[in-house]
């Protein structure tokens, strides 16, 4: 999954792309090259480019063959995309392949025979989490190698963060907002354990009583009236149990500063104290702490 829609294919070659030249283009004949526009111009000239070519070597044994593409393997990937994406953006990322490696996709509802399915990514949560462990090791081993080169505090900030249990990008991006602001870090598909069954939060703070529900869209694709009627009966389920529950939309996500609010609205003082996590913050974030 990605937070955003990529927009341009960047390419890893052995060649200087510096000295490649671009012809006018029959559209625009007389377009300036991007290096002789001002910063702020060309910029934004280089975030429209369709391919973004990078000189630095890939190893033989970073690079694996899917659908015929040379591609770089997953480790790689992870690292590449902590290290060269804005921190949202990373954290997605990361959190996703996290995902892939560990098997804790979780079922589509296509794909499910009944709300009881037996074949949960959680009922295997102890394996996973290990896989995520030793993965995330290999990742940090690899940035250790690398320190001083370009992104790397902002790399080992992501892949310490990532979680193979995060099921949307907003889920991923409240977190996020949660870490750089000082807030105590929410457990991830939290569970809720009864004598019947057991439910799952999206986000929870098991001590705190508190939880935070995202509700994208895409819980809604199949069969909406029987998700709804599922998410009541978990929210009676948590009420029933002493915790207070907030339900954020994407638009509440995306908008940081409105999430913020409705953090510090669901959570006591006491846990919006914490050390903010400065490597996962955003360019705006950083350019808003200053001013």
């Amino acid at each position: 999954m990605t937070w955003r829609t990529p927009k341009s294919l960047n390419l890893a070659v052995r060649y200087r792309p510096t000295g490649l030249q671009r012809p006018p283009t029959r559209r625009d004949p007389m377009r300036p090259p991007s290096r002789d526009l001002g910063p702020l111009d060309r910029r934004r000239a280089l975030a429209r480019r369709p391919v973004v070519r990078h000189h630095f070597p890939v190893p033989d044994q970073d690079v694996v063959i899917i659908g015929g593409l040379r591609v770089t393997g997953v480790e790689r990937t992870i690292e590449d995309c902590a290290r060269y994406l804005e921190p949202d953006a990373a954290l997605v990322a990361v959190d996703s392949l996290f995902a892939v490696a560990t098997g804790a996709l979780p079922h589509r509802e296509s794909e499910r025979s009944g709300a009881d399915d037996v074949d949960r990514p959680w009922d295997r949560a102890a394996e996973i989490n290990q896989l995520a462990a030793a993965m995330r090791a290999r990742v940090l081993a690899r940035l250790s190698k690398r320190r001083g080169e370009r992104g790397v505090r902002r790399a080992r900030a992501v892949v310490e963060a990532a979680t193979p249990w995060s099921q949307s990008p907003y889920e991923t991006e409240l977190r996020r907002v949660c870490l750089v602001n000082g807030i105590t870090a929410p457990t991830p598909q939290m569970p809720l354990r009864t004598a019947s069954k057991t439910c799952y939060a999206d986000l929870g703070w098991l001590k705190l009583r508190r939880v935070a529900e995202v509700d994208g869209h895409i819980k809604y694709m199949h069969d909406a009236d029987l998700v709804q009627s599922r998410q009541f009966a978990r929210d009676e389920l948590f009420a029933e149990h002493g915790f207070e529950i907030a339900h954020f939309s994407p638009d509440d996500v995306a908008d940081s500063e409105r999430a913020l609010g409705m953090l510090h609205a669901l959570l006591p003082r006491t846990a919006c104290e914490g050390r903010p996590v400065t490597g996962l913050r955003t360019k705006r974030e950083r350019s808003r702490e200053r001013a």
